[in-house]
């Protein structure tokens, strides 16, 4: 399988994203009794989720009522939905202690990620052991990623702007279109509710770490509205590379960070409803390149204006026009520009029938990029209808989509999915789903200008996946838990072969995730535990970067105005290299975090990550923070 390797650049091992820098020695020292512990604490939480009984009500858990819509594009109770599905919801961001995105991503199951250094550095997310271009990333329903790398730097996005975020693995294809091959992670900005109030929150922490948030959202009449603003720096406090890695500069790269946020929600009537939603996540980032001054501007911006309408009682309609855009820009030693706009219009309709639920949406998709490299074509377009169909009746379930999506440059693709779910009791529900997938190639992949060693190919096809899975899942008040098993095969992968890219490779990806939750009277334990067998079929070598297991653990403990919480991830090794010769150990990182609540809507946190200073790499050649802490106030106005 491999990485899809771009002229000058190689994604997955890369600084900026269109840099190429070499790997370097590992320089890690195996954790071999910290993986052994962490792999006894994960399969004795795991099994606890699965016999204790609830105890005490006095901690709000998810209990399976949620309402989700990224699992079939409508809302749903998450109790009802086929999909592998988990849901991060405000307070669960709130409570994690964490201050980017990439970090909360990474205690979550089935995920995998690799970053080359600290705050900002380029990020990388694998669901199920697909590439981080296998995952579709939506901000507020809008595609915000890059046409030309064909991935979505989720490190530019903030942390402070989020309300909540769903993530479906498995193929999404059939619902959403392109890149949908191992998963989709949507998120949503905050929305306003309740009496108007200010929010505002601060804190400081290690290596010049200063980071703000100021919020104010509530209803009015007919109208709720929430408008936001975050700023966060940081020195860093190490080099981003390591010595003897190409680029590397013995100095600390640190990163600025600001978004802004605005969700407007009207009612014109009874019926309907119009609405306006923007977020914009600008970052300053420095990474090591050959010089002390290389630097990048990231920009991962959403905006979007929608109507929603009940036209008959039967039959829901939306409509949303918006812009995404991922702007980028090197400077130092390796300067350039890539930009990415992406209009997109969308229409869905929901029809209520007799025996379920039917969904019908045409979408279209206008991709311009505008970058510092004379590509052959700057444009493209991307024409699709999708239709779904949803039911239940008794113990049995359904859910069934098909969607074909039209480019004007290199043709149409069909893809499709079917589920049947049985509900062998009130708590314990069996599933089996069938799905098809594609990624389409990037402006990258067909269009780059011809140079000595590369050119763009034009003839190229999407990448293909086909998805198999069961699951086991269980459900009774606070206690959830779940095992699923997939087999994907993806084949016509886009690799290099001089001078071109080509559709050659094939790749399968195998797992179980073995996920469970629930509370014992004040105390809240969450954990999961992923097997992984990923290989490139061309050559039989496990792919880079893919550990055969990862885990993680979370617990927390309620006591009066106090809350302490832990967190523990922990990875076998990963290969950094096709050809497996050269790999890096595996590695535990611990986190802790507490809270005092002084008054109702004060409180003061604390947290410390990498809590035993352990040393490892998610990247070959490229640090990783050491023993790090921050310390916060949190007011939340009534």
């Amino acid at each position: 399988m491999g990485f899809k390797r771009k002229p000058g650049y190689r994604p997955e091992t890369g600084i900026a994203r269109h840099v190429q820098p070499a790997s370097g020695d590992p320089g890690v020292t195996p954790l071999e009794t910290i993986m052994k512990h962490a792999n006894l604490a994960l399969t004795a939480a795991l099994a606890l989720a699965f016999s204790v009984s609830a105890q005490g009500e006095s901690l709000p858990v998810f209990t399976g009522d949620d309402i989700v819509v990224t699992a079939t594009r409508s809302p749903l109770a998450m109790s009802r939905a086929l999909g592998d599905l988990t849901v991060i919801d405000a307070r669960q961001i709130a409570e994690s202690g964490q201050s980017t995105l990439i970090e909360l991503l990474q205690s979550q199951p089935g995920i995998e990620i690799t970053q080359q250094g600290g705050s900002g550095t380029v990020g990388s997310v694998r669901i199920r052991g697909g590439n981080s271009g296998h995952t579709l990333v939506l901000l507020d329903g809008l595609r915000i990623g890059s046409a030309t790398a064909g991935t979505t730097p989720v490190e530019t996005l903030a942390l402070e702007q989020i309300e909540r975020i769903e993530i479906l693995r498995g193929p999404a294809s059939s619902l959403y279109g392109a890149d949908a091959v191992s998963g989709v992670i949507q998120i949503f900005t905050k929305r306003g509710s309740g009496k108007p109030a200010l929010s505002v929150n601060a804190g400081l922490g290690s290596a010049g770490l200063a980071e703000g948030a100021l919020r104010y959202s509530g209803e009015t009449g007919s109208t709720r509205f929430s408008l936001g603003a975050g700023y966060a720096r940081t020195d860093g406090g190490f080099s981003a590379a390591r010595p003897g890695t190409f680029g590397y500069v013995s100095d600390e790269d640190g990163e600025r960070r600001l978004s802004l946020h605005l969700n407007l929600d009207h009612a014109l009537d009874s019926r309907h409803r119009i609405g306006l939603i923007g977020a914009h996540n600008y970052s300053r980032v420095e990474y090591d390149a050959g010089t002390a001054s290389d630097y990048a501007k990231n920009e991962v911006n959403g905006l979007s204006a929608w109507w929603q309408g009940r036209l008959t009682d039967q039959w829901k309609s939306r409509f949303t026009a918006g812009l995404g855009q991922n702007l980028t820009e090197n400077f130092g030693g390796a300067p350039g520009r890539f930009d990415t706009h992406q209009h997109q219009y969308q229409w869905q309709n929901d029809f209520l029938l007799p025996d379920g639920d039917l969904t019908f949406s045409l979408e279209r998709v206008e991709q311009h990029v505008d970058a510092s490299v004379a590509f052959s074509k700057t444009r493209r377009a991307v024409n699709a209808g999708q239709l779904g169909y949803r039911a239940e009746w008794g113990a049995h379930g359904i859910q069934a989509s098909i969607r074909h999506d039209d480019y004007n440059d290199f043709g149409g693709h069909t893809t499709g999915m079917a589920a049947y779910a049985y509900r062998l009791t009130p708590a314990w529900r069996l599933s089996a789903s069938y799905g098809t997938s594609f990624k389409a190639p990037t402006f990258n992949d067909l269009y780059w200008p011809a140079t000595p060693f590369f050119v763009g190919n034009p003839n190229l096809s999407p990448e293909r996946g086909r998805n198999l899975e069961f699951a086991v899942r269980y459900s009774e008040g606070v206690h959830q838990a779940s095992l699923v098993a997939y087999r994907n095969r993806v084949k016509d992968l886009i690799v290099y072969v001089f001078p071109t890219m080509q559709n050659v490779n094939r790749a399968s990806l195998d797992g179980v995730t073995l996920a469970g939750e629930t509370r014992i009277g004040t105390t809240r334990l969450k954990a999961s535990l992923d097997w992984l067998d990923a290989e490139d079929e061309t050559t039989g070598n496990s792919l880079t970067y893919r550990a055969p297991w990862h885990g993680t653990l979370e617990v927390s403990h309620q006591l009066g105005n106090w809350e302490f919480g832990a967190g523990l991830t922990a990875s076998g090794y990963r290969y950094t290299n096709a050809a497996n010769t050269q790999k890096l150990p595996g590695y535990a990182r611990l986190d802790a975090r507490a809270s005092y609540r002084i008054k109702p809507g004060l409180k003061v946190l604390a947290r410390v990550n990498n809590l035993l200073d352990k040393e490892y790499q998610l990247v070959s050649g490229y640090n990783t923070p050491g023993l790090n802490g921050f310390i916060g106030l949190e007011y939340v106005g009534f």
